[in-house]
C-alpha cells in the first residue's frame, strides 16, 4: 500500500470532519424547528408549513455545516408532516 502524502491525509480528514458534523447537525432539527417558530411568533406573523419552512431554508443557507444539516432536516421533516396531514 502506497504511503499518503500529508495532504491527502489533512483532505481526508476534513472530509471525515464535515460528515460527522453534518450527521451531528442533523440532531439539531427541534432546535432549528422552534427558532424558527419563535421568531415567527416574536415578529407575530402567521406560523404555517409554508412560512417555516421558507424560513428555515434562508437560515440554511449558511456556511456552518451543523446548521446547513439541521436546517436540511428540519425541512424534509416539515415536508413529510404536510404530505401526511394532507
Amino acid at each position: 500500500m502506497a504511503k499518503k502524502t500529508p495532504e491527502q491525509l489533512a483532505r481526508e480528514f476534513e472530509g471525515r470532519k464535515a460528515k460527522g458534523l453534518a450527521k451531528g447537525g442533523a440532531a439539531f432539527w427541534p432546535n432549528i424547528l422552534a427558532n424558527a417558530v419563535l421568531k415567527l411568533t416574536a415578529a407575530r406573523e402567521e406560523i404555517t408549513p409554508q412560512t417555516l419552512i421558507a424560513l428555515i431554508a434562508r437560515e440554511g443557507e449558511t456556511q456552518d455545516v451543523s446548521v446547513k444539516a439541521g436546517a436540511a432536516e428540519a425541512v424534509a421533516r416539515l415536508k413529510q408532516a404536510v404530505a401526511k396531514g394532507s
